[in-house]
């Protein structure tokens, strides 16, 4: 599959969901309950999306995905490539009308075992418009322009730091949240459009120390930010290089420079 394609289908998937908040009163609704999460209307009208535009186009692939797991659509199909979709990338904004949530399509010519390393290509299609993209060894770009791009005007550090409903905050992170004085801090609520944002250099770190992240959350994103020259590692400083449907519970540091991403592990690594 080339990127053109992958694009196209990531567009009719974010204009199918906008046209369905924008008629549908009730797409909030939860449909199903699990431990630490919930199904509602969206994510599955998302998931029937990404289905209908593989039907389209005549296609079988292998998806990996939030709320229908592992499968092949079409079903009894030979699929030809592994799809890793996160449907609706910040849910929760997305049922309080926040704009600020996307969509995530990362891919794989492999169907069996396919790691973080195997992905080759991948969009993250921001519902307010943006469409970050990237395919392994050509760069990264945002709406055809090349990231990171030239942020002008900012006089600050800013970064994404997740802690709540953290079983444990490191001490060094505590420490750093109640010194910190020069610095902007942003908690946005989608984890792949925020890493994408690192990519840009609009943000210049994403910590989460949650546990909660899994690998269809951020396989988009982490090819993103790896091809426009950044960095991103589990809070331990180990790459990602996991097979993406069974990697969960993850935490992260995620940072352009490497000064940052320095600076970042130096805080959660200090007792």
């Amino acid at each position: 599959m080339e990127i053109e394609e992958l694009l196209e289908i990531a567009s009719e998937i974010r204009d199918s969901i906008r046209t369905y908040i924008s008629e549908t009163i009730d797409y909030g609704e939860i449909i199903i309950r699990r431990e630490r999460d919930v199904t509602r209307k969206i994510d599955m009208f998302a998931e029937n999306a990404l289905e209908n535009a593989l039907a389209g186009r005549n296609l079988c692939a292998r998806i990996i995905s939030e709320e229908l797991g592992d499968h092949v659509f079409p079903k009894g199909g030979e699929p030809k490539f592994t799809l890793i979709f996160d449907p609706i990338d910040g849910s929760t904004n997305a049922i309080l009308g926040i704009p600020f949530f996307c969509s995530s399509i990362a891919y794989s010519s492999k169907v069996d075992r396919v790691t973080f390393d195997d992905i080759q290509a991948s969009v993250v299609a921001t519902i307010y418009g943006k469409t970050y993209y990237a395919v392994k060894g050509k760069n990264a770009f945002v709406d055809t322009k090349k990231l990171p791009r030239k942020v002008t005007g900012k006089t600050k550090p800013v970064l994404s730091v997740y802690t709540y409903g953290a079983d444990l905050i490191p001490e060094g992170l505590l420490q750093f949240q109640k010194e910190a004085k020069n610095v902007i801090i942003r908690v946005l609520g989608s984890i792949a459009a925020e890493i994408c944002l690192v990519a840009e250099g609009v943000i210049d770190a994403v910590i989460d120390v949650r546990g909660l992240i899994r690998g269809y959350d951020v396989a988009g994103a982490i090819l993103i930010l790896k091809e426009a020259g950044g960095a991103i590692t589990d809070s331990k400083g180990i790459e990602l290089h996991a097979e993406v449907g069974k990697a969960q519970n993850i935490s992260l540091i995620a940072a352009l420079e490497p000064e940052m991403y320095k600076s970042m592990f130096d805080i959660l690594s200090s007792k």
